[in-house]
């Protein structure tokens, strides 16, 4: 008994020190991978399906889930309503487009679509501090962009900065020419979902 508590007290105060060393150094935090990069090929749909399939747990446990798009973009705007129709849910989220109306009465199970860079409603804005939420940020990428010195040196990357460093670490993995998907996690309730633009 008393080796058992001796590993585990030295397990103790590696972890800690570990730990102290981390938060003294500031250890950087890098974006997750959620959906493997994948070839879009004939199937658009696939995206929505992928997304519908692998955030299923967070989906059904947030209450709001807040989608970032380029108003402009038809090809992305498709993207939520997609995800949506493959949601294998009892609770269907009620949807909305703040683009349209920036009120709503929703209370939960509640998804919006935003055009990046846009504030939120303040109602909306107030309800993701407080309840478990999501957000989703839809973009393009380019598999040749570079990452620039900035983003190289940054602990904690600034929103300019995900989309090379997540291409960056998936880059070896596009075999083929053909368009290409991938989604990232950064933070704890932070997705990237990068498309690639047909050429």
């Amino acid at each position: 008994m008393k080796i058992v508590v001796s590993i585990l007290a030295a397990a103790i105060l590696i972890s800690s020190g570990v730990m102290f060393y981390l938060v003294k150094n500031g250890a950087a935090l890098r974006p997750a991978g959620v959906i493997a990069a994948s070839e879009i090929g004939s199937k658009p749909e696939l995206i929505g399906q992928s997304i519908a399939n692998r955030l299923f747990p967070e989906f059904q446990t947030s209450k709001n889930v807040i989608w970032y798009l380029d108003n402009n973009d038809e090809a992305l705007n498709h993207i939520p309503l997609s995800t949506l129709n493959n949601l294998q849910s009892n609770n269907k989220p009620e949807f909305y487009d703040l683009h349209q109306s920036p009120q709503t009465n929703c209370t939960e199970h509640c998804w919006y679509v935003q055009t990046v860079n846009t504030p939120l409603p303040e109602a909306i804005a107030q309800k993701i501090k407080t309840e478990p939420s999501v957000e989703i940020f839809v973009e393009y990428f380019d598999r040749d962009e570079a990452v620039s010195d900035i983003c190289e040196n940054e602990k904690i990357l600034e929103l300019k900065c995900i989309r090379p460093v997540s291409v960056r670490e998936i880059r070896k993995k596009l075999k083929s020419s053909a368009p290409y998907f991938f989604m990232q996690r950064y933070m704890e309730s932070q997705f990237y979902l990068f498309i690639e633009k047909s050429k």
